[in-house]
């Protein structure tokens, strides 16, 4: 690719630098601290997220009196003047005097570059090329200066006209076999006079100038390129090898094979060099505490979302409709039982769904022959729950409570054991336990219940099909004997890892006795295939829809199969298995469940989320306050971000109006409007090749698309002219974010009770409040949202 390496980029701690000039366009951008540039007749003092252009051959120098850090980006004048056809660009750009739309988007591109420095992925190396031409693209047209104007001749460095014809010559041309001859023949000068002309203005002969141009260049590329010594020695305009070390040694005074070694001993030992891993290091912290978004002025992503009082449907809230808790031994602790009535009280679920009924820690034993079992802890748990007006979702099979950290190992293994024969041979115990059921809750409260079969978790055991679908009928044939109208389905299907065996699934169990009342669906964006995971690649789906689309898919096979009158519910999702995914706890998963929840409003049933409460993931390795669970409650009983995406949706109001891809917007009859939005981001490159436990919690930003915000515009026709008030509720990343208020006491993990009570108050939503007028029947709400930010915004009339 001819101009992929257009940009170059470096960075330092370097306090001086003594005049010098280049012929590339350099970018000087200080990320801390401060530094004072004096170039030519001027001198400009640079503050923390400044930054100057220095044009080409212009004479330059900096200072700082303190400790500073700072980027600079260096463009490529040849190639830049070959692909605006040999035309020689000057600029003007200073953030220090010049506030306006174009600095910001120029802020934003360099600080792109900047995280995506050290990448060397594919993908990495093709985005880093697109964000190089964006900032040319900008700094050619807005930032351009041209003859005529005030700053032309102080930004072209050499202020005579001819000098700087020669320079420019030179410069364009250093590669190439050029002569003192062919020069004057381009000035209409003879060659006696223009030899006078340089050495008296350049202090040297053609000839000198010359080779010094190329030698500099030369010296760039024996530092920075792996190039052999003679392709840098002919890429830069030397006839030969022993040309270019007679020229280098009368500089230098050694070789340019000595000198590169030298260098890289220098390197190597160096603490106050260019790029060395002090000075990256100090880069990626830096970068990490201070995120550049696009101002308000800045372009953006622009959503906009036009409804209609007078077209609404009424609301149907299906996220509310069943949640996952976890083992039903869990539902025995009390502070399972605390978070529980608390996420019953707040969040309303219907149903909550719990596995592992047959177990020794719930004194229910089951074995081939001899099963034993007491019912008196199976009935705490569900008095509790029926107390609470909970209807249940049990799982019935023999669900393993497995804690994932990574899962690319264990998408590949297959467990030959599996328990759900046994269940054939106890036929009895069923039939008590179900009669036991409809004696102590009522055949009414029963009837309401979901018993579900799984044939596979996602992490697969082999259970053959026909064996499933034996113990199936006997289940389902018990059980809808005492209590008929109990729904009893499965099998937890996961589509990726089953395919086109899923359609022959379904066409099977229609043959059989018992149809399922529901079908089943776990959905978690993993790839199961042997050819990548064995490559050493994360089994993450890059699909930003996945859910989405596997609920298409279920819809469309089942379909094919004739059982489209089939409930379907979505029992199993979350963005990960694992359970040591810092992501779990921040602003990531509030934005992944709110956009989730709006993309597949009105596609299924019921979405069953992953999981509620931290609880249901604390081992040996949980110590830490927050330790990365996929609970939208941590074990202290605090709120995390991903609660309230749940939380504002809910506040939905009776009727929506409409949806697009980042927001919904709902009515009530009495002028009050309920919007949900959000700007979600998914995970990039950097993701996928990571563990899932090796994120970084302060690193989590470099892992999304982009770090962009959106400009969200809500235009309602039809509503009543006058003022409104807008309250916006916002999750942030410094507004309500657990993570965050963390990072503010220092990761600390001993928390005192009065501490972790601070923190809940803390945890709360961000709220502003505006008003606006609606004028012509129409009401426009507009917002400004940052990346994975979500809002849930009330509209009133006054």
């Amino acid at each position: 690719m001819k101009y992929e390496n257009i940009v170059r980029c470096c960075f330092s701690t370097k306090r001086e630098q003594v005049m010098h000039f280049h012929q590339d366009i350099e970018i000087i951008y200080v990320l801390d601290g401060s530094l004072q540039i004096n170039y030519e007749e001027e001198s400009h003092h640079l503050n923390a997220e400044d930054f100057i252009l220095i044009n080409s051959k212009v004479r330059h120098e900096y200072v700082s009196e303190d400790e500073v850090l700072f980027g600079s980006l260096f463009i490529d004048y040849t190639m830049l003047t070959e692909i605006f056809g040999g035309e020689q660009p000057f600029f003007w750009c200073n953030s220090a005097e010049e506030k306006s739309e174009s600095y910001e988007k120029m802020r934003y591109y360099i600080r792109q570059i900047f995280n995506l420095y050290q990448a060397t992925e594919g993908q990495a190396i093709a985005l880093k090329n697109s964000i190089y031409y964006q900032l040319i693209y900008l700094i050619t047209s807005d930032f351009i200066v041209k003859k005529g104007m005030k700053q032309y001749d102080s930004l072209r460095g050499i202020q005579d006209e001819r000098m700087n014809e020669i320079m420019s010559f030179i410069m364009t041309n250093y590669r190439e076999p050029i002569t003192l001859q062919e020069l004057s023949e381009r000035l209409y000068l003879s060659n006696a006079y223009l030899s006078k002309y340089i050495k008296k203005n350049f202090g040297m002969s053609f000839l000198k100038l010359l080779n010094n141009i190329r030698l500099d260049h030369a010296v760039s590329e024996l530092l920075y390129s792996d190039k052999t010594i003679l392709k840098v020695a002919m890429d830069n305009g030397f006839s030969n090898l022993a040309s270019f070390n007679q020229v280098f040694k009368e500089s230098y005074q050694i070789t340019p094979a000595e000198y590169r070694t030298q260098m890289q001993k220098k390197t190597e030992a160096s603490e106050n060099t260019e790029n060395n891993m002090a000075v990256l290091e100090k880069v990626e912290q830096y970068l990490a505490s201070n995120l550049v978004s696009t101002s308000e002025a800045a372009d953006s992503v622009v959503s906009v979302l036009e409804v209609d009082t007078k077209k609404k449907e009424k609301t149907k809230k299906y996220w509310k409709r069943m949640i996952n808790i976890g083992p039903a031994e869990n539902l025995l602790r009390y502070d399972v039982r605390t978070q529980v009535q608390y996420i019953k009280e707040n969040l309303g679920f219907e149903y909550m769904r719990f596995w592992q009924v047959f177990s020794e820690k719930m004194m229910i034993h089951i074995a081939e022959k001899n099963t034993k079992y007491n019912f008196a802890l199976l009935d705490q748990v569900i008095d509790f729950l029926v107390g609470l007006d909970i209807k249940l979702h049990i799982e019935l099979g023999f669900k393993n409570h497995t804690i994932f950290e990574k899962i690319e190992a264990s998408l590949l293994n297959k467990h030959d054991e599996n328990n759900i024969a046994m269940i054939e041979n106890n036929k009895s115990f069923l039939e008590e336990l179900i009669r036991h059921w409809t004696r102590r809750y009522g055949m009414e409260v029963v009837e309401s219940w979901y018993i579900e079969i799984e044939k596979n978790s996602v992490v697969q055991e082999n259970v053959d099909a026909e064996e499933y679908f034996k113990v199936f009928d006997i289940i389902a044939g018990i059980f809808k004997n005492y209590a008929p109208n109990i729904k009893v389905g499965g099998a937890g299907f996961s589509l990726n890892m089953m395919g086109e065996e899923f359609c022959q699934l379904l066409s099977e169990w229609k043959k059989k006795k018992h149809q399922p009342d529901f079908i089943s669906l776990y959905s978690y964006p993993y790839l199961r295939d042997a050819e990548i995971l064995d490559a050493g690649r994360n089994a993450y789906s890059s699909d930003t829809s996945y859910l989405y689309h596997q609920i298409q898919q279920a819809k469309t096979d089942l379909r094919r199969v004739g059982m489209d009158e089939t409930e379907l519910l979505v029992t199993e999702w979350s963005s990960t298995l694992s359970n040591r995914n810092c992501m779990n706890d921040g602003i990531y998963k509030s934005a992944y469940i709110m956009k989730n929840l709006i993309e597949n409003y009105g596609e299924v049933k019921a979405l069953g989320y992953w999981v509620a409460t931290d609880i249901f993931s604390e081992s040996i390795d949980s110590d830490e306050f927050l330790f990365g669970g996929c609970g939208l409650i941590s074990r202290n009983g605090i709120c995390k971000p991903a609660y309230y995406a749940f939380d504002f949706m809910n506040h939905l109001e009776h009727y929506i109006l409409g949806k697009n891809k980042n927001a919904i917007i709902s009515y009530k009859e009495n002028g009050l409007f309920f919007i949900c939005c959000h700007n979600y981001k998914h995970l990039n490159f950097r993701y996928y090749s990571r563990n899932e436990n090796e994120i970084e919690l302060e690193n989590q930003q470099r892992y999304y698309s982009d770090n962009e915000s959106m400009q969200m515009s809500f235009k309602i026709d039809n509503v009543n002219n006058g003022i409104y008030t807008i309250k916006t509720f916002s999750i942030s990343q410094i507004n309500g974010n657990v993570q965050n208020e963390w990072k503010e006491l220092d990761y600390f993990n001993e928390l005192s009770l009065k501490e972790v009570d601070y923190l809940k108050k803390w945890c709360q939503p961000k709220l502003t409040i505006r008003k606006v007028e609606a004028v012509n029947h129409t009401l426009i709400v507009e917002t400004r949202i940052a990346a994975q930010e979500i809002q849930g915004i009330v509209v009133g009339e006054l």
